[in-house]
C-alpha cells in the first residue's frame, strides 16, 4: 500500500527504455542477493515490506509449502527510509530477493538498477491480473514484480455529524465546497474535511480524477507537466480557495492530531484510498459505528472518475539468484484467497488480481463503519480510475513536493506556485540521472 492507473499505469513507451535501461546500468549494485536454492532442494527468499498483514501471508504461505521458504523482515515504510534501506542493501550487495515497493516508485527502483527485469518469469502469471494492475509493474515494457494492491478513493464521512450539519454525500466538489462553509459557519472549531500537505500521493490521486497527468514522453524523452497541467492546476486552485477561507483545517497527514481530528468530531469527511480504512479503524477507534463511505464527489455532476492513491508491488530485487521462486511466492501472495483475505482484513487492500477481487472478505459489513460493506463502494471506484504515469524520479519529486506544500501552507502561500518550483526541481533530478527531460 503505497502511499500512489486503469487504476494505476506506469508508463510504458519504447522510447524511453533506452534512457531508463542504460542509467540503471550504471547504478546496480553488486551481484548478492538470496533466493538461491538450499539443502533439501527448498529455495529461501527474503521478503522486505512494511504493511500489516504480510507477515502473516508469509507464514501461511510457509506453512502450505515444502519447495520454498520465506523469510519476513518488516522494514519501516519506504517513503519513511524503507527505500533507502533497500538502495543500500543492493550497493552492499546483501538485498533481500524480494520488496515492497508502490508503483509509483517503481520506475525510481529501475533508474537506480535496484531491480531487476522478470518479464520472462512473470508471464505465466500475467493472466491472474486485469491490465491496468499488470501495467503497474512494467516500466519501459518490462516486468519488475507482481501487483498486490490498487488505491481506489472515495469520500469517508461521519453519519453523525452530516445529520448534525443537514449534509448528505456530496455528488460533486461544488456542493463539497458550499458544505465546507457551511459546516465552518455553523461550528468555528469545525471543518468539513482536511489538506494534507504533507502527503503528495493524495494530492495525485486527486489530480487524476480531474483529469491530469504529471508526465509524458515523446521519440525526445520526458515531457514534466506538474505546473502546466490543466486538472492538476484546478485541483490546486480548489483547495487554496478553501484553505484561503478557512473552511477546512490543515494538517499533517497520518498524525496524532489528525488522528484526535477525526476521532472528537472536529472533521466530518476525509477523502481517502481503500486502505485508508484499516489505518481509520486502528486510529480512531472511538469513533467506531460512526462513519461510512460514498463515492467520491464528482468534478461534473453525471461523471464518474476516480483516482487512486497508493498500491504495491512485490518487487524482485537486483541480485536475487532465484526470480522463479520468489515470483512464485509473490503471486501466491496476491492471488490466493487465505492470503488475500489476510490482506483485506488486516490492511484494508482492495486486491489487484481478477480473482482477489471476489475475495468473501470485500463482501463483509464492518462494524466500524455501521455495519456497511464499504468495498462494495471501492469496487465501483477501481473501475473508474483514468490511465496515470509516474515519472522516474518520484522519491525526489513527492519529496519536494512535501516541502513546497508545506511551506506553502505554512507562510499562506500559493500551492500552484509551488507545483511550478517542483516541476523545475524534477526536471533537473531526472537529467542528473542522465535522463533527458523538458517541461511542456
Amino acid at each position: 500500500m503505497a502511499k500512489t492507473r486503469i487504476p494505476t499505469r506506469l508508463l510504458a513507451a519504447a522510447a524511453v527504455l533506452p534512457l531508463l535501461t542504460a542509467v540503471a546500468a550504471c547504478g546496480s549494485g553488486g551481484s548478492g542477493g538470496d533466493g538461491a536454492a538450499k539443502a533439501g532442494g527448498t529455495a529461501e527468499v527474503t521478503f522486505w515490506g512494511w504493511a500489516p498483514g504480510y507477515e502473516e501471508a508469509a507464514a501461511q504461505f510457509n506453512a502450505t509449502h515444502t519447495d520454498v521458504r520465506v523469510k519476513f523482515e518488516k522494514i519501516v515504510s519506504g517513503s519513511k527510509g524503507g527505500y533507502a534501506k533497500i538502495f543500500a542493501a543492493v550497493k552492499a550487495g546483501n538485498a533481500p530477493c524480494l520488496a515492497q515497493v508502490g508503483y509509483e516508485s517503481l520506475p525510481s527502483f529501475v533508474v537506480e538498477g535496484a531491480v531487476q527485469d522478470v518479464s520472462g518469469e512473470a508471464g505465466k502469471y500475467q493472466s491472474g491480473f486485469g491490465e491496468g494492475a499488470w501495467n503497474s509493474v512494467k516500466v519501459g515494457g518490462q516486468v519488475y514484480g507482481i501487483p498486490v494492491d490498487m488505491g481506489p478513493m472515495a469520500l469517508y464521512y461521519r453519519t453523525d455529524l452530516y445529520a448534525q450539519y443537514g449534509l448528505k454525500p456530496q455528488a460533486t466538489w461544488e456542493e463539497f465546497a458550499a458544505d465546507a462553509a457551511k459546516v465552518h459557519s455553523a461550528n468555528p472549531n469545525g471543518y468539513l474535511s482536511v489538506f494534507n500537505p504533507d502527503d503528495p500521493w493524495w494530492f495525485a490521486g486527486m489530480s487524476a480524477q480531474a483529469g491530469g497527468s504529471w508526465f509524458g514522453t515523446d521519440s525526445k524523452g520526458w515531457k514534466v507537466s506538474l505546473a502546466s497541467d490543466p486538472g492538476t492546476a484546478k485541483v490546486a486552485s480548489y483547495w487554496q480557495g478553501l484553505i484561503n477561507k478557512g473552511q477546512v483545517k490543515s494538517e499533517q497527514g497520518f498524525s496524532p492530531d489528525l488522528y484526535k481530528d477525526l476521532q472528537d468530531g472536529t472533521l466530518a469527511a476525509y477523502p481517502g484510498p481503500v486502505w485508508f480504512s484499516s489505518i481509520l479503524e486502528q486510529n480512531a477507534a472511538q469513533a467506531s459505528g460512526k462513519w461510512a463511505v460514498a463515492p467520491m464527489p464528482q468534478w461534473q455532476d453525471g461523471t464518474k472518475s476516480v483516482g487512486n492513491d497508493g498500491g504495491s508491488s512485490t518487487a524482485v530485487v537486483k541480485g536475487c539468484k532465484n526470480a522463479a521462486a520468489a515470483l512464485q511466492f509473490a503471486n501466491w501472495m496476491s492471488t490466493d484467497a487465505a492470503a488475500v483475505g489476510t490482506l483485506v482484513d488486516k490492511a484494508g487492500i482492495y486486491p489487484a488480481s481478477t480473482s482477489g477481487t471476489s475475495a468473501p472478505a470485500l463482501a463483509k459489513p464492518s462494524a466500524y463503519f455501521g455495519n456497511q460493506p464499504i468495498f462494495d463502494v471501492f469496487k465501483q471506484s477501481a473501475a473508474q480510475a483514468p490511465k496515470w504515469s509516474w515519472g522516474p524520479t518520484m522519491t525526489q519529486t513527492s519529496s519536494d513536493l512535501t516541502d513546497a506544500f508545506g511551506a506553502a501552507v505554512a507562510a499562506h502561500g500559493d500551492l500552484t506556485a509551488a507545483l511550478g518550483t517542483v516541476q523545475n526541481k524534477t526536471v533537473e533530478a531526472m537529467k542528473a540521472k542522465g535522463l533527458t527531460a523538458t517541461t511542456g
